[in-house]
């Protein structure tokens, strides 16, 4: 019997994903074996970099792999085409790109995506920031939580790195959820080729502001469209929606859920004004995207109002500078079970950043800092503050720690809040008392 074909052109990425694989860690080999006993902590640096760098290849390998043994570009009907652009006002500046792939495998390419758009080790750091801080419990695994919320049960996901949308082998045109589905990839692909993201990362709250403005027009386009197919037949059978997705929000981190769901809840409310006064309006927000999450939810205020929260320089370089946003102080203290207390209290918010830096030779320690409206408010935040170190040290209801002491939690950990300033409260979480006790 003649053995199967193999098609070189699908095979070359997943070759040459394994060349550079085998090179890295060769390469980190040889720089071992070279060093000096007194470099070799800056040589196992590195291979651990080449390491988590050849495990995003692999995530990546593994869906060009999926893609050339089943997968293949999807032609797009002019009609969907014609919509879109009459629905935004604008052209495609390219023929939009949409691949097939199997259901199973789509995962993987999302996974990479979630790595890719933080770089080596970025997810990871992120994971160790969010628990410490108290956004997600230390069982949760944040990248599994990022691309279950983004895989489970869609009918299409867009790729904001490549530009290009994905559909699963489950996908019918002539389904009407499934042709919404088509609606928004189309929305997605059309905006991103216009208003393309920006050349560097520009920060989680920054980020999260422009996916809330370009998912939230491309979810409404996709409302609009499936009440425009009601309205046409008369009658149409509901959308069961996607259950399995309903069940995985139900089972998954509070704060995952948050920023997974902000951009179709908050974003589209902000997109579907927009859309209303005219598509010059939409445009001009989408070129000059919000730069923070407080920009989508209250857009009437001035952004001038915002100010740059600037931390103590560290003992050591830290692994991760970021900024929370309002969004984030919201779902932190969301934590505490008032949700009016939180979305009240957030809304005062000004600014803030944090930083997860080494703490002893094999843990870490996060400082976050937030900047508040006012002096009266910085009161009630530092009050929350206080009661959120109570809760994560397990210390009894009625007892409650004192501004800027040091508490004991569980893990070896030890836990500060205090106010620095008579607008602005610190939050910190170290593994050394010293660190604690430290003014910083």
């Amino acid at each position: 019997m003649e053995p199967p074909r193999v098609n070189p052109k699908a095979m070359l990425p997943w070759l040459l994903g394994l060349a550079i694989g085998a090179g890295g860690l060769l390469q980190g080999l040889h720089w071992r074996s070279q060093a000096p006993s007194t470099a070799l902590e800056a040589v196992e640096s590195q291979l651990e970099m080449v390491t988590e760098e050849n495990e995003i290849l692999r995530r990546e390998n593994e869906a060009l792999r999926s893609l050339a043994q089943g997968g293949g570009e999807m032609p797009v009907p002019q009609e969907f085409i014609d919509h879109i652009e009459q629905e935004f006002g604008l052209r495609f500046l390219s023929s939009p790109v949409v691949h097939r792939i199997a259901g199973e495998e789509l995962r993987y390419r999302i996974a990479a995506a979630v790595e890719s758009r933080f770089g080596p080790s970025g997810i990871y750091d992120r994971q160790d920031a969010y628990h410490l801080i108290g956004w997600i419990g230390a069982d949760v695994n944040l990248l599994a939580q990022l691309t279950a919320v983004r895989a489970v049960g869609v009918r299409g996901w867009f790729d904001d790195v490549t530009g290009e949308g994905w559909v699963t082998d489950r996908f019918d045109i002539e389904n009407i959820p499934d042709q919404g589905a088509l609606i928004r990839l189309l929305s997605r692909i059309l905006l991103h080729q216009h208003f393309p993201p920006p050349p560097g990362y520009p920060g989680d709250d920054a980020a999260r502001a422009r996916e809330a403005m370009h998912a939230g027009a491309a979810s409404g386009a996709e409302g609009r469209f499936m009440s425009a197919q009601a309205r046409s037949i008369g009658f149409m059978q509901a959308d069961q929606g996607n259950l399995e997705l309903e069940s995985l929000m139900a089972n998954i981190s509070p704060f995952v859920e948050g920023i997974s769901t902000f951009p179709t809840s908050t974003g589209r409310g902000l997109a579907d004004t927009l859309h209303v006064q005219g598509n010059e309006e939409l445009h001009a927000v989408l070129r000059d995207p919000p730069q923070t999450t407080r920009a989508i939810i209250y857009p009437a205020e001035p952004a001038d109002d915002i100010r740059d929260v600037r931390l103590p320089e560290p003992p050591e370089e830290p692994y991760l500078v970021e900024t929370a946003g309002q969004l984030g102080l919201r779902l932190w203290l969301d934590a505490a079970g008032d949700p009016g207390m939180a979305l009240d209290l957030s809304s005062a918010w000004r600014g803030d950043r944090y930083v997860l830096v080494p703490d002893g030779e094999e843990s870490v320690l996060v400082i976050w800092e937030i900047e508040m409206k006012d002096d009266d408010r910085a009161g009630q935040l530092l009050d929350a503050a206080l009661e959120r170190v109570a809760a994560m040290a397990d210390m009894d209801a009625d007892t409650a720690p004192e501004a800027g002491g040091v508490v004991a939690a569980p893990g070896s950990r030890f836990l500060r809040a205090d106010r620095v300033s008579p607008t602005r409260v610190r939050f910190l979480n170290t593994h050394e008392r010293g660190s604690a006790e430290r003014e910083w």
